[in-house]
């Protein structure tokens, strides 16, 4: 698994090495992967495998491999969590099939700049929002946008991800911490994503699977759950949104999916969307990526819960009244050895079936 997709896209322009944090968050969301599995897949995951691993990977018949000592994997196509350099070498390395998308469209199509201007084409862009290449552009956006004291507003990195490379902030003025993170990004040349602060209702994730023939297959929607700065916390389970809802989210994701494909991305896509207290903002970021709103819908497929339940990566449990925010931690129970780097993406059988081994 490489959950620092972002941070690598990111780092594209010079030599990336992964920190050692996230080699221990791979290690801890890697074993989620088997809820998207199917019988005769494979994962790659560095041992020691503990007990439980080995169990529900067996129950589930996929096989699993070590990035040492393994023999080529010839029959099993290379499927990253997200296409990236690092990823295609581990492919490359393991002998399977790598059919990657070229990392200059990954990384244009990930961009929070990119989602940007796909809102303004749709009409559906945030009032005040501001793409900004430039400090005194920035202050302008927030000076404009928040003009009382306790206005808040956040400022993204186009490749941040789960509440991370962002700041948050409030009042017409841009100084002090905030000011220092955005100076310290345009000199690195990048620009800067200005949002107003929305009050969240509801957050949602709708996963797509695009083929290579551009069809998008919608695989259902998540019901993320985060903390009051945007944290993602988990999922709640047997929650669907009403049909106009669904309608609504899943006008948007074809949309989007149309437009992915004519940049010339295929594969897995989560689209999130957020309903706040001024009404519905139908496209807030896309993750041309696995997301763990695809292990969320597998997980709700699975288990078919007649009443709403909470799931992070280690917790199930049922939702008594509104969902609380504070969750255990994602890292997984089963994994006690997190500190150890690994390599953990999946793989899938060859198919012989053009429209079955893209996925």
């Amino acid at each position: 698994m490489n959950a620092d997709f972002e941070e690598e896209l990111a780092h594209s322009s010079v030599s990336y090495r992964r920190r050692s944090s996230f080699d221990a968050l791979n290690r801890a969301l890697a074993p989620n992967l088997l809820h998207l599995t199917r019988p005769g897949d494979a994962l790659l995951f560095d041992q020691p495998w503990s007990d439980t691993l080995r169990s529900e990977a067996g129950r589930r018949e996929v096989e699993l491999l070590s990035t040492k000592g393994s023999p080529p994997q010839t029959s099993h196509i290379f499927t990253p969590w997200g296409w990236t350099q690092d990823a295609i070498r581990m492919g490359e390395e393991t002998g399977s099939i790598v059919r990657p998308i070229p990392i200059d469209i990954v990384a244009r199509v990930n961009s929070k700049l990119w989602s940007f201007e796909l809102e303004k084409e749709l009409g559906v862009s945030l009032r005040g929002s501001a793409a900004c290449s430039s400090f005194e552009e920035l202050e302008q956006a927030v000076k404009l946008a928040c003009p009382a004291r306790e206005d808040k507003w956040v400022i993204k990195s186009p490749f941040g991800f789960a509440a991370r490379e962002r700041v948050l902030g409030r009042g017409p003025t841009l100084d002090g911490p905030q000011a220092t993170w955005s100076k310290r990004r345009f000199a690195k040349g990048e620009s800067l994503l200005f949002e107003p602060w929305l009050d969240v209702i509801r957050e949602y994730g709708v996963v797509i699977e695009i083929a290579a023939d551009g069809a998008p297959s919608i695989q259902g929607i998540s019901d993320l759950q985060t903390n009051g700065a945007g944290t993602p916390k988990g999922y709640v389970l047997g929650r669907p949104p009403s049909p106009e809802r669904i309608r609504e989210l899943e006008t948007v994701a074809r949309f989007v999916a149309g437009r992915l494909f004519e940049e010339g991305y295929h594969g897995p896509v989560g689209i999130d969307a957020l309903e706040h207290t001024g009404g519905l903002r139908p496209l807030l970021e896309i993750n041309a990526r696995y997301t763990m709103g695809f292990v969320a819908v597998a997980v709700e497929r699975e288990l078919r819960p007649s009443e709403p339940q909470f799931w992070s990566a280690k917790s199930v449990s049922k939702v008594q009244g509104p969902p609380k925010s504070k969750v255990q931690s994602p890292k997984s129970a089963s994994e006690p050895d997190a500190s150890k780097p690994d390599a953990a993406l999946g793989y899938r059988t060859a198919n012989p079936e053009p429209t079955n081994s893209e996925t």
